[in-house]
This record gives C-alpha cells, sequence and structure tokens, in this order.
C-alpha cells in the first residue's frame, strides 16, 4: 500500500526538499500503475519525469554499492545538474517495463557492473552500470557507463540499443524517442526479471561516438 525504501546516502536537506518533491510527483502519476497494474498512456513529459525518477534512484543503489566501485558512475556535475534542474544526463539510457510475480506486492533494486577487458583503449578503461528497479507492476532499467581515466570521461560512448526480443516488453524512454507511450505492454515475470536485470552483460558491445 506504500512505497517504504529508504537508503541512508542522502542529505538531510535534500531528502526532504527536491527529492520528497519527487517522490510525491511519483507517487500521484504512478500509484496506480504500481500497486493495481492500470493502463496509461505516458505523455513527453511524463516520459521526461520518470526519467528523472529512475535515474535518482539509479544514483541512489549506486551509492549504496561503492564497495565495488571508489567512485560513483554519475560525475558530480551531472548529481549537481539533476539536483538544481532534475536534467538527466543524455548520455544514458533508461527503460520502462511491467512486472507480474506471485506476491501481490513486489519490491527490487539490482545494481550491475561489467569492465571492458578485451576491447581496444580507450574502451579497455570502461566501467558499466545497469540498475533494474521493480516497485509493484513497474519496472526502470538504467544502462550508464564510466571511464576510469581522468583523461579519458570527455569521450562519448554510443550505447547499443536493445533487441527486438525485449521490444515486446520494454520501452525506451530516455533518451525520448516518441511524444506517447503505452504501458504495459507484454509483462516480465519472476524468470524473465532475472534475465532482463543481466541483459546487457557478455553481449554489451559499445562503439566510440562519431568523431571521437
Amino acid at each position: 500500500s506504500r512505497l517504504d525504501l529508504r537508503a541512508n546516502v542522502v542529505c538531510k536537506n535534500c531528502n526532504e526538499t527536491w527529492m520528497s518533491g519527487l517522490e510525491g510527483n511519483a507517487k500521484t502519476l504512478l500509484a496506480d500503475v504500481i500497486i493495481k497494474g492500470t493502463p496509461t498512456t505516458f505523455s513527453r513529459e511524463d516520459q521526461q519525469f520518470l526519467a528523472a525518477y529512475a535515474f535518482q534512484k539509479s544514483v541512489i543503489a549506486n551509492y549504496q554499492t561503492l564497495s565495488i566501485l571508489p567512485e560513483p558512475i554519475s560525475t558530480f556535475a551531472q548529481r549537481e545538474r539533476f539536483r538544481t534542474s532534475l536534467a538527466v544526463p543524455p548520455d544514458i539510457r533508461i527503460w520502462l517495463s511491467s512486472f507480474r510475480g506471485h506476491a501481490r506486492y513486489s519490491g527490487r533494486s539490482n545494481p550491475r557492473y561489467a569492465k571492458s577487458t578485451t576491447d581496444p583503449a580507450p574502451l579497455d578503461d570502461l566501467n558499466i552500470y545497469t540498475h533494474t528497479y521493480v516497485v509493484g507492476h513497474l519496472v526502470f532499467q538504467v544502462l550508464a557507463y564510466r571511464f576510469n581515466n581522468l583523461f579519458n570521461r570527455g569521450i562519448k560512448v554510443a550505447l547499443p540499443k536493445q533487441t527486438e526480443y525485449w521490444k515486446e516488453a520494454c520501452q525506451q524512454i530516455w533518451p525520448i524517442e516518441t511524444d506517447t507511450i503505452t504501458w504495459p505492454l507484454k509483462y516480465l515475470g519472476p524468470q524473465t526479471i532475472e534475465m532482463f536485470a543481466d541483459r546487457w552483460f557478455g553481449q554489451l558491445h559499445v562503439t566510440l561516438e562519431s568523431g571521437m
């Protein structure tokens, strides 16, 4: 009946001001989607908000796992822009899907990391991060990257698009591709949600953007 997942990785002021406002707007927009799985249509403005909500969750999950990587995937500049304007970094990808499990309500927060060891430089310096977030019937997935070496961090990477297999259940909301999307498509289940969380690893092929 309520969303009650907390992480002690944000300051009191942020938690009680702009982050509280983001959570309040999310509950207004998503309550019936999360709890009942009510079909709906999301506008371009809705997708912008959903991307911001998903990015916030991915940053928090990333900070909870900094024992794996010494630095967060997002940069300080990205997080500061997000704090002041809810601007989602343009070079990440975010998808929206739906979930139906055995329990009436479900919740998952699954961060994943991968590092290339075979690609030629500078891609051999690249860390890949995904965060799959399930709350009730709603699923978000964020795909982001970061170079370890500071001298490489100005390089832009072209992340892959999802395969046709996942398009039956999953829609990209960032960068925005269409003015409206209809939710849900096909539901992910208890087995396919694990495949979905791991779908980028072992087959992820990234390239440098043109001109780099």
